[in-house]
């Protein structure tokens, strides 16, 4: 009776047909997981790439203040701001802007250039002598792209002829 109980052997077209189900099953799964570290990387990769976007765009407001600081001070009377207090001020502003862009955070040119939705936000629209409709006429904040992706527009005025 324990003869009988015992399994049959399969014959060898079954085993080997088992077998390479049970390879092929391994191999999906083997792809599988490949597929998963591949876009998990990928996504780790994208995070870290993106990761500081929140904390520039806090710092892109205080390079708007230094910009109407400088732009206040080359206008003020000499007598009210120190030649070298001027210089320094510069400098720090210039070391700000280096770090900005060595990270990825460029900021878009758009004085005179044909006035792009993707880019900029028009603010005023007005008629400027010299140049044709729909271009920037005047930038009023400046636009700036981390890594290629737009993070904050440029504010400009656009010219529109009457």
């Amino acid at each position: 009776m324990d003869k009988e109980k015992a399994e049959k052997p399969e014959c060898p077209d079954e085993k080997d047909t088992k077998i390479e189900e049970l390879k092929n099953q391994l191999l999906r799964l083997m792809a599988d997981f490949d597929n998963f570290k591949k876009r998990a990387a990928a996504e780790k990769e994208e995070i870290a790439f993106f990761s500081n976007e929140a904390l520039i765009i806090a710092l892109l407001p205080i390079m708007d203040n230094f910009e109407r600081a400088m732009d206040h001070a080359s206008s003020c009377n000499k007598e009210k701001v120190s030649e070298e207090f001027f210089k320094g001020f510069a400098l720090i502003k210039k070391q700000l802007e280096d770090v900005l862009l060595k990270i990825g955070v460029c900021p878009i040119d758009c004085a005179g250039k044909p006035f792009d939705p993707n880019f900029h936000e028009a603010v005023i629209t007005k008629a400027v002598e010299g140049l044709e409709d729909g271009t920037v006429a005047e930038e009023m904040q400046k636009g700036y792209t981390f890594r290629g992706k737009l993070i904050r527009p440029s504010m400009v005025i656009v010219s529109k002829n009457p």
